[in-house]
């Protein structure tokens, strides 16, 4: 659950920061594949935020926290407000890391091996913080999700962008609902959506 003890945004967003991180950590320790070229272990990850207004604020307090020992977190920004240039870059990637038809496709791209070799963590997490716009025609399948409550259908559609390529069962959890919304810690007294 959810706790955040201040009423300051900067504050809320540092706490939401930190309560993410730590899903992400276990989520990857569930659902992380081993890189048959280095032996580590990675996962790619959705944390999909329902407002863009906040976003960067917690992709600054993610990449000012780090990750725990052991762990290094590749974090890649998406929302609908990139101008279109460096938005159809961003997709351009994501398209081409997230197609897992074959499983191990993602370690053979140069971006991927590139960064995988340049970390000795033997823990690697590639995440993507974005708004809606993650479910929208994207064909992209992530090893595990973590989401702000929302509507049925947006959680339906979160929930068909992972493990989306590969059909072969997995008992293991890899979808995160969080209990609560950002804007709700930060606007009490109205509607978070």
């Amino acid at each position: 659950p959810l706790r955040f003890v201040s009423q300051r945004p900067e504050e809320i967003r540092l706490a939401f920061a930190e309560q993410l991180l730590t899903a992400a950590q276990n989520l990857h320790q569930a659902n992380a594949t081993l890189d048959p070229h280095s032996g580590k272990r990675v996962s790619f990850g959705l944390m999909r935020m329902a407002n863009i207004e906040p976003l960067f604020d917690v992709a600054l307090a993610l990449f000012r926290q780090g990750a725990a020992e052991g762990m290094r977190i590749h974090l890649c920004v998406y929302h609908s407000q990139f101008p279109l240039l460096l938005r159809s870059a961003i997709e351009n990637r994501l398209d081409t890391t997230l197609q897992r038809e074959q499983p191990e496709a993602p370690f053979t791209l140069p971006e991927i091996r590139q960064r995988l070799l340049q970390y000795d963590e033997p823990e690697q997490l590639f995440i993507v913080l974005g708004s809606p716009v993650t479910e929208v025609g994207r064909d992209h399948d992530y090893d595990w999700a973590m989401v702000e409550p929302s509507s049925m259908r947006s959680l339906i559609q979160l929930a068909g962008r992972v493990r989306r390529h590969r059909p072969e069962p997995w008992s293991t959890i890899n979808v995160q609902i969080l209990d609560s919304n950002l804007r709700h810690a930060e606007r009490r007294d109205q509607p978070a959506f």
